[in-house]
């Protein structure tokens, strides 16, 4: 007779050739069907010769071990999230995208101009369609952004449109009320003198500065300099360090996710913390920490310029998502927006 160690032994050894190949085929199944998978259907598609009888007691086997579960004896089983796991760090295969799908993808990107929002808006929706998903980007963290111009326009009485370009070529526009009108000679000295103070700076550095020189006593400036002082101070506080773009894809299984989307705080954190490293992330149930959304999968990359981290991609659904075609897509889609903000060739 085996001893407990053993027989854990001896399964663990299963679990490796046969009990692979079995969870595999299950998992498979449920994410095909978002239903329970029972022993019948797995032994028509197995490739070895075994029967149900020999499969529910493989099953019975993974289910003790916490890989599997089921709602009702009678019924099939369906993955755990410890079972969802293993199979995505160790048995999925990953599907590359056709040559039509990278062209696709890559065509939404063949346009003009670097405005950062209409460029994370579409990759949202370029995810939230391929992925039959919730598409998510977080936006270029721009503290760490570095200045290149600023501009400041007329629009009508008492109102500017502030224009911050990044060394990199991304703009971000803001308009603000100043209350007063300003002619073209006042704001071409004021324009001059923001990019003279803050060209080379990132946007933290430059923050950092308009505090500091704003809080020098009024009478050290003219009052021309102070008021670009106060325009660059509104202009450079008012933009956003990251922001969430959320797209939802038109089909049906998406609409239900709409309310545990609400707090977009909570993604903003799990987000946010995926930039601490390079590469694909997978949070399966319960691993993203998202209040109440522990019955969904979270897939996301991240995307660079150079060797700095600027934000974060992904797609979240349910945990029977297709793993094998979003990993790769998320991906190649993350490498594509590094591409466009790199000025790489797509």
């Amino acid at each position: 007779m085996q001893t407990q160690q053993n027989q854990a032994v001896s399964v663990n050894n299963l679990l490796n050739e046969r009990y692979r190949e079995i969870l595999s085929l299950l998992v498979t199944d449920y994410i095909a069907t978002s239903d329970a998978v029972g022993s019948r259907q797995l032994s028509k598609k197995i490739l070895r010769r075994l029967s149900p009888a020999t499969i529910r007691n493989v099953m019975a086997d993974l289910e003790e071990m916490g890989y599997l579960t089921h709602a009702h004896t009678s019924a099939g089983r369906v993955p755990t999230q410890k079972g969802l796991r293993y199979y995505v760090d160790s048995l999925v295969e990953k599907r590359p995208l056709t040559e039509d799908e990278r062209k696709s993808i890559q065509d939404h990107y063949k346009v003009g101009g670097k405005d950062i929002r209409r460029v994370m808006q579409q990759t949202g929706k370029i995810l939230a369609a391929f992925s039959q998903c919730v598409g998510l980007v977080l936006t270029p963290n721009w503290k760490k952004t570095i200045f290149k111009h600023i501009e400041f326009l007329p629009l009508s009485r008492g109102r500017l449109l502030g224009i911050f370009v990044s060394q990199n070529g991304m703009v971000e526009n803001r308009i603000l009320e100043i209350g007063e009108e300003l002619n073209y000679r006042e704001l071409e000295k004021i324009n001059n003198y923001c990019n003279a103070s803050f060209v080379g700076l990132t946007l933290e550095e430059a923050r950092e500065k308009v505090v500091k020189e704003f809080s020098k006593a009024q009478g050290e400036y003219d009052k021309l300099l102070s008021k670009a002082l106060l325009l660059s101070q509104n202009l450079l506080m008012g933009i956003e360090t990251n922001e969430l773009v959320v797209e939802f894809s038109t089909i049906e299984k998406t609409k239900g996710l709409m309310q545990s989307l609400e707090e977009k705080q909570q993604l903003l954190k799990v987000l946010d913390s995926c930039l601490d490293s390079a590469g694909v992330r997978i949070f399966i149930g319960a691993e993203s920490r998202l209040e109440p959304v522990k019955d969904l999968s979270l897939v996301t990359a991240t995307y660079t310029e150079g060797n700095r981290i600027l934000g974060t991609l992904g797609v979240i659904g349910p945990t029977s998502m297709d793993y094998s075609r979003v990993i790769p897509m998320v991906d190649f889609t993350a490498k594509l927006v590094t591409d466009f903000l790199e000025n790489k060739d797509i």
